[in-house]
């Protein structure tokens, strides 16, 4: 099995990855992690520059799109680059993948979402002697969506997101996580509200369940998709970026988890960006910290987890 996932590597990797993120180091593009309903799941892997270390750190992207838009190397990805550059730089393998997208007709809800995310870390964790990674050194990371998603991997249990049967018995447990503007509890429709916009405090209600009533009829579902219900105290350290004039994941969020996890005695850290909208656009002014300080906070972040 060894040999074989060598052969692949060599036949899959690449140098100068792809235009949109500019990668000169070795990476390999299209890795299958598994396949479901007859859909090949793939992630793409980034080495460091230089010889990598046996046992690399990884820095896990997924990306957002409200659970229904998006992929691994288009769109937000190249908000996130500098962040890869800045700890490939400390010698981290960065991986993004993709992951099944809601539609209100092929079936796929949120918690297909997440379980897919944990099965493209149980794929690393099983894999990693061939690419040279370290799987006790995982740090996810994502935004919006890919937000929610990260703090799943961090907080959530993942025997009850059990997917592949050729993975499930590899463990999906991340070292930390970072969700940037990700929600942290759809229970409570109060988090959603803002005067910054008009939006149905409820308008994801039909991804998490796939059927119309709301969180009074489906209170469990929605509590299953709120990090806010998985937290406990010996949960891996969580960072949460958030704007405070976002009009899309409002910033009450944010400060909702960390609440419950003073409580507990988890470890949470907020970065309140001011003057920052959804995607950190300029609400009323230029952000602070600017996107470049929130790269670096973040690069920091990881690196802290994993080499500290």
């Amino acid at each position: 099995m060894k040999r074989l996932m060598v052969t692949i590597l060599v036949l899959s990797a690449a140098t100068g990855c792809f235009a949109e993120v500019l990668w000169d180091a070795q990476c390999f593009r299209d890795v299958i992690y598994k396949q479901v309903d007859g859909r090949k799941l793939t992630l793409d892997i980034y080495m460091p520059p230089g010889q990598p270390s046996a046992k690399a750190p990884v820095l896990y992207y997924v990306h957002g799109g409200g659970w229904a838009a998006g992929s691994k190397d288009k769109g937000g990805l190249p908000l996130m680059r500098p962040v890869f550059l800045q700890v490939a730089e400390k010698g981290f393998v960065c991986v993004s993948i993709n992951y099944r997208l809601y539609k209100k007709t092929n079936g796929v809800l949120m918690r297909d979402c997440v379980t897919d995310a944990m099965d493209g870390l149980r794929f690393l964790k099983k894999n990693a002697v061939a690419y040279g990674l370290d799987p006790g050194r995982i740090v996810v990371w994502g935004d919006s969506a890919g937000g929610q998603l990260a703090q799943m991997l961090a907080l959530a249990d993942p025997k009850t997101f059990a997917g592949d049967e050729a993975l499930v018995g590899y463990d999906a447990k991340p070292l930390a996580g970072i969700s940037w503007y990700g929600p942290t509890d759809f229970t409570d429709v109060e988090l959603f509200k803002t005067d910054l916009s008009d939006k149905d405090p409820d308008r994801f209600g039909f991804r998490i369940t796939g059927k119309e009533g709301g969180f009074a009829e489906f209170p469990e579902a929605y509590k299953e998709m709120s990090p806010y219900y998985w937290i406990k105290k010996d949960s891996p350290p969580l960072l949460l970026m958030q704007g405070d004039a976002d009009a899309t994941i409002p910033y009450a969020h944010a400060p909702h988890l960390k609440k419950k996890a003073d409580q507990i005695g988890a470890e949470v850290e907020v970065v309140v960006v001011e003057k920052a909208g959804h995607n950190w656009r300029k609400a009323g002014g230029d952000p602070e910290p600017g996107l470049e300080e929130i790269q670096r906070i973040t690069a920091d972040y990881a690196a802290r987890q994993a080499l500290e």
